[in-house]
């Protein structure tokens, strides 16, 4: 059975579970625990699924009888149950190097661009942000800026930002910007990019995905709260919410109402993440082995 457990599991934390915790809005108050157990979760799924291709055939074995567990028909389930995990573990991680070996070729190209129309004199303007950080400014009327991470990062803005934000709201944008590039909140995101791709169709869902990605905007606002304040950085969002991104306007409601969770709520959260992962092994895979390595005789 342990199989059949791990196999819901797997489907349970792929589905449902993310589509609950995409709607709740306790996380919003603290993301960085939030963030924390929605990687347990996506760990946990892959776990199950592949305990579960694990357990199956071993399991066949044991219920057809003891004269089964032996020479051949024991080969033919361990062979079949690793190539079954190994298929699932090469998925994912082939997915993975694609999407960041096409991300960085990208990411290189964008970077040669925003290099070549750097409007120079407003970037020296402007000044550095980081010994590691290059500041570019781009022409734009809307109000605009990202981070490119990297080897050599950048922090991109337009005119529009620059002509529509005061300087305590420039500031509080770029210690934004900046704590993306310090925490490497890019390789976060492209985990759970990759991990959306790998996920068949049937039980792929982009919640997971969608809501990291908002909680790392939240956590780097919290960044640019701290090192500026509330009013600068809501100030900044007001700029950026004519863009029509309804990310930006729940970034905007959250840094208004000043949200944020206690230490009793992040800890809860972090022990949630941990039991996520841990009880599962202990109920159901630690059993599972224990009734599996006598089976097979590996184990008296």
């Amino acid at each position: 059975m342990a199989s059949v457990w791990l196999a819901v599991l797997a489907l349970v934390l792929a589905g449902p579970v993310p589509s609950v915790l995409a709607r709740a809005h306790w996380p919003q108050r603290v993301p960085r625990a939030a963030i924390v157990l929605w990687q347990a979760i996506a760990l946990a799924a892959v776990l199950a699924a592949v305990g579960s291709a694990l357990a199956a055939p071993e399991e066949l074995l044991r219920a057809l009888g003891p004269e089964e567990r032996r020479g051949t028909p024991m080969v033919v389930a361990v062979a079949v149950a690793a190539t079954l995990a190994g298929l699932i573990v090469l998925r994912l991680l082939g997915v993975l190097v694609m999407l960041a070996v096409r991300t960085r070729r990208r990411r290189s190209r964008h970077r040669d661009m925003v290099d070549l129309l750097d409007r120079a004199e407003r970037s020296a303007a402007v000044g550095g942000i980081g010994a590691k950080t290059v500041l570019r400014v781009l022409d734009g009327a809307v109000p605009f800026a990202y981070c490119l991470p990297g080897r050599a990062p950048r922090v991109v803005v337009t005119d529009g930002a620059l002509d529509t934000l005061d300087d305590e709201e420039l500031r509080a944008v770029l210690a934004h910007e900046q704590a993306h590039l310090d925490a490497r909140h890019d390789l976060v995101r492209e985990g759970f990019v990759a991990l959306h791709q790998a996920f068949p169709v049937l039980v792929r869902s982009r919640q997971a995905r969608d809501a990291v990605g908002l909680l790392l905007e939240m956590l780097a606002d919290d960044a640019g709260r701290a090192r500026c304040s509330d009013a600068a950085m809501a100030g900044a969002l007001e700029a950026f919410v004519a863009t029509g991104d309804t990310e930006v306007a729940a970034r905007l409601e959250r840094v208004r109402a000043r949200r944020c969770g206690g230490r009793a709520l992040a800890t809860g959260t972090y022990l949630v993440a941990a039991a996520v992962v841990v009880v599962p092994t202990v109920a159901v895979v630690i059993p599972w082995l224990s009734a599996a390595l006598p089976a097979a005789g590996l184990l008296r």
